[in-house]
């Protein structure tokens, strides 16, 4: 993928503590989004390991 991970960091959001990495354009270095690392709530494991895009940061090819 085009993407480049930032450095791990502890964020509390609206579901808890999440350690994340925040992920950006590997070409033009924009951010994109964030990768969750790790879950502390057992309820939100299932996040671990997913990537994050901000919609509005996504082109659409016929866009270019």
């Amino acid at each position: 993928m085009n993407i480049v991970l930032g450095a791990k960091e502890d964020r509390n959001l609206l579901t808890g503590l999440h350690t994340v990495a925040d992920i950006s354009c590997a070409d033009c270095n924009e951010p994109l989004g964030w990768k969750y690392e790790r879950a502390y709530e057992a309820s939100q494991k299932y996040k671990e390991g997913k990537f994050i895009f901000e919609k509005a940061k996504i082109v659409k090819e016929e866009d270019w």
